[in-house]
C-alpha cells in the first residue's frame, strides 16, 4: 500500500539572500557557527536524547573547512566514536524563509546518521517544535532514501503526546552519497514544504495534524529558529562493514527571505489571502471522499480513507454512512498537492484491488494506489475497486455564479483552443480531474495557442512552466 507521492513544483520566489555560508575560508566561521561538545549530558540528555553513541568535539579530525567545503567527520577510536555538531544559535536565527544546503552524505555504512535541521531558540522540545530538513540513515548498501519531518508534542516529552509528520523520498538517480544534493524547506505561516534538488516532495499545514488534542498548537509560527548540522552514530551502531572515518561535506548553506506577501492566491480556497502577492503552495481545500460499498461482498464494519496524507493509517480517517444507502463519506480539509490513496475497511482487514493500467492509479504494479490532485474544493466518489466516478468528481465553485452573471461558461478555452497570452512560459501540461497528465508539450515558447479539442469534455488543470515560475489555470472543455 505504501508509496510516496511527488509534486514537481520548483522553489517559490524568494528574492532576498538573508544569510549564507559558502565555507570559502580555512576554518569554521565563528561569527556564524558554534560547535557543540560531549554526549549531551550537560543538557540533561545523555546520548543526545536518542541513545546516540558518539561524543562531539571541535577537533580538526572531526571538523574542518577545506577547499570551499565544510567537513564533519565521524571517527572510531578504540570502542569510542567522535564526530561534530554545529549550530547557528545566537548568530543566525530566522522566522520563515527558504533554507537550503548542498550536502554530500557519507558512503554506505550502518550506524551513520547525517542531519540538517532546525530548533527554536529559547524553546523546549517537543512542545515548541522541530523541523528536520534532511535526515538519512546509512546501511550496508548505497543510501537512496532521504527523509524529513516536523515534530509537535507536549513538554515534558511523552511518547503518547508526541506527534510528527514525516516523509521518505527515494532518489531517482542513484544514491545520495555519490554527489552533492540540494536539501531545503520553504517555511511560511501555517505551511512547511520540503524540497530535494529543487523539487517539492512533501508539504504540511496545521490541517495535517487532525489527531492533535486541543491543548496542542502549531508551533511553527512562533520564535526564531536556528540551523543545526551534525553526523551522529545511531543507538544500533556500526557493524563490521562500516568504514571510518566517514564524513558529510557541505558546499554551502543559504537562507532566503521573500520580497512579497506569500500566501494562498486562489479565491476558491478556504484560506484565500487577498493580500498575497506570491503563491506559496499553501492553499487549503475542502475534499469530500465518498465510496460506494454496495458492490463489496466481504463483511466489514467501517471503511476508511488512507494515503500519503495520513501516513497510510487506515483507522485514522473512518467514514460514515448516516442514511444507510451504502455510500460512505468523509469530509476533510487538505493542503494543495499531489497525493496517493486507497479505500480500506476495518483497519486494512480488506482493501481495494486496483489495476495499475487504470487511468485513476499511479501505474505502479507493486503498490497500485489511486492518485489525487488537490487544487480546488472537490468530491471524490468512485465505487469500491473501480475508477468511474458515481457523481461529479470535481467542483469548480465559480462556474455556476459566472454563468448566471454572464450567461457564459467559465473557464472555457474556446471549445478546446487554449490561448497563450504570456510568452514567458516554455511548457504546458494538462491534468485531468483524477490527476493524470493527459497532454504535455515542452516547447510552447513561440506558439500563440494549443489545440486541446482531442480531449474529452470536462474540467482540467493547466500547468504553464518556465525556468523561474509555474502558473496554474483551470479550464473547461466543451463538446
Amino acid at each position: 500500500m505504501l508509496a510516496i507521492a511527488l509534486c514537481s513544483v520548483i522553489f517559490s520566489q524568494y528574492g532576498h539572500l538573508a544569510w549564507s555560508d559558502e565555507f570559502n575560508g580555512t576554518s569554521l566561521d565563528s561569527t556564524k557557527w558554534t560547535p557543540q561538545y560531549g554526549d549531551g549530558s550537560q543538557y540533561g540528555i545523555p546520548g543526545w536524547g536518542n541513545n546516540e553513541l558518539q561524543s562531539y568535539t571541535g577537533n580538526p579530525s572531526n571538523l574542518f573547512v577545506q577547499d570551499g567545503r565544510l567537513h564533519i567527520v565521524a571517527q572510531k577510536q578504540g570502542n569510542q566514536y567522535t564526530s561534530a555538531r554545529i549550530r547557528t544559535l545566537g548568530k543566525g536565527e530566522f522566522t520563515y524563509g527558504r533554507m537550503e544546503a548542498s550536502i554530500k552524505v557519507p558512503a554506505p555504512g550502518a550506524g551513520l546518521w547525517p542531519a540538517f535541521w532546525m530548533l527554536p531558540s529559547g524553546g523546549s522540545w517537543p512542545c515548541d517544535g522541530e523541523i528536520d530538513i534532511m535526515e538519512q540513515w546509512a546501511n550496508d548498501w548505497p543510501t537512496n532514501v532521504t527523509t524529513g519531518a516536523a515534530h509537535i508534542g507536549t513538554c515534558p516529552f511523552s511518547q503518547a503526546t508526541h506527534h510528527y509528520k514525516s516523509f521518505q523520498h527515494q532518489s531517482q538517480t542513484g544514491n545520495y552519497a555519490s554527489d552533492f544534493h540540494l536539501y531545503g524547506v520553504e517555511w511560511d505561516e501555517d505551511y512547511i514544504a520540503w524540497y530535494v534538488d529543487g523539487v517539492k516532495v512533501y508539504q504540511i499545514s496545521p490541517t495535517s495534524y487532525p489527531t492533535i488534542p486541543a491543548q496542542h498548537s502549531w508551533p511553527f509560527n512562533s520564535n526564531e529558529w536556528y540551523l543545526i548540522l551534525n553526523l551522529a552514530i545511531t543507538q544500533s551502531g556500526p557493524n563490521s562493514l562500516t568504514v571510518f572515518p566517514s564524513q558529510i561535506e557541505v558546499d554551502y548553506i543559504k537562507v532566503y527571505e521573500n520580497n512579497g506577501v506569500l500566501g494562498c492566491k486562489d479565491p476558491q480556497a478556504l484560506n484565500y489571502n487577498s493580500l498575497a502577492t506570491i503563491a506559496n503552495g499553501s492553499c487549503e481545500y475542502q475534499v469530500t471522499f465518498r465510496v460506494d460499498m454496495n458492490n463489496v461482498s466481504s463483511t466489514f464494519s467501517v471503511p476508511e480513507v488512507n494515503g500519503t496524507f495520513n501516513n497510510w493509517c487506515g483507522n485514522c480517517w473512518p467514514m460514515q454512512d448516516p442514511d444507510g444507502d451504502g455510500v460512505w463519506e468523509k469530509q476533510v480539509t487538505m493542503l494543495e498537492g499531489n497525493y496517493e490513496l486507497k479505500f480500506s475497511a476495518d483497519n486494512w482487514s480488506i482493501s481495494e484491488s486496483l489495476d495499475p493500467a487504470w487511468a485513476c492509479t499511479n501505474g505502479n504494479a507493486q503498490y497500485t494506489n489511486r492518485t489525487l490532485v488537490v487544487d480546488e474544493n472537490r468530491v471524490i466518489c468512485p465505487q469500491w475497486g473501480a475508477c468511474t466516478p458515481t457523481c461529479n468528481s470535481i467542483i469548480i465553485s465559480d462556474v455556476s455564479e459566472h454563468q448566471q452573471k454572464t450567461n457564459a461558461l467559465y473557464p472555457n478555452p474556446s471549445f478546446g483552443i487554449f490561448k497563450l497570452n504570456n510568452s514567458n512560459f516554455s511548457s504546458l501540461s494538462v491534468i485531468d480531474v483524477i490527476g493524470k497528465t493527459v497532454y504535455n508539450n515542452p516547447k510552447i515558447k513561440n506558439l500563440n495557442s494549443i489545440n486541446l479539442k482531442h480531449l474529452p469534455a470536462g474540467f482540467y488543470q493547466c500547468v504553464l512552466s518556465s525556468e523561474k515560475e509555474q502558473h496554474f489555470q483551470k479550464i473547461q472543455i466543451l463538446k
